[in-house]
């Protein structure tokens, strides 16, 4: 779908969860209206945890009061899904790609918004694998969830990646849906994994793919 075209590559540079969220609506929105190539940005928040517009059980929900026990703050964002839980050690990575205008189910957004981050994984000696219908698995372990939206012309597919995360507040914190698998670090089975590795490695898939990318070390 992406071939021969120009791919911005980033990591931004602040760590603020309320400025993060409010940025992949600018991104999206200047994607959308042609003011910006297609681009992948890679992000890290402080301690907090993300929610999507909608309390469903169909995605799971979070432990109100022990949040608010210890003083994590919720930030809701524009997509879908359920709750996830951010701290330093999570690395969260956003592709905002521009479509043919035809209409993907959510289960193929997912498919083809990830398989570059599966393939990086891969790279980096990790058995990685997209699980329906929005899910990074490594051995029946989640170490990503993803959420997506769109427009007639853009798609954004964001998630996570388990980097070396505080599995205890996420497990504590996080009440996921049935049939969910355990969650598991990245570091489980690529000791010493940093995101630095991380977008090395996706670069290096983007660029075999045929894709031109241009990389900045943060977006202003």
């Amino acid at each position: 779908m992406l071939e021969e075209r120009e791919l911005l590559v980033y990591f931004d540079n602040t760590k603020d969860p309320v400025k993060n969220l409010a940025r992949e609506e600018e991104l999206f929105e200047r994607v959308d209206s042609g003011n910006l190539p297609e681009l992948v940005r890679f992000w890290v928040n402080s301690e907090c945890l993300v929610r999507g517009k909608a309390r469903s059980a169909k995605y799971g929900w979070y432990n109100e009061e022990l949040a608010r026990k210890l003083g994590i703050p919720v930030i809701v964002r524009e997509t879908g899904g359920g709750v996830v839980y951010h701290d330093e050690g999570n690395l969260n990575w956003s592709f905002f790609l521009r479509t043919s205008g035809a209409f993907l189910s959510p289960t193929a957004a997912f498919d083809q918004g990830s398989r570059y981050v599966v393939k990086a994984l891969q790279r980096l000696g990790v058995q990685a694998q997209f699980s329906a219908p929005n899910r990074i698995d490594v051995s029946n372990r989640k170490v990503s969830g993803m959420a997506a939206k769109s427009s007639v012309r853009t798609l954004l597919v964001h998630g996570t990646l388990l980097l070396n995360s505080d599995l205890e507040k996420v497990n504590l914190l996080c009440v996921p849906p049935g049939g969910c698998p355990p969650v598991s670090n990245l570091s489980k089975w690529a000791e010493g994994i940093e995101a630095s590795s991380v977008v090395k490695a996706l670069v290096g898939v983007l660029e075999e793919s045929g894709f031109h990318t241009r990389i900045i070390d943060a977006y202003g």
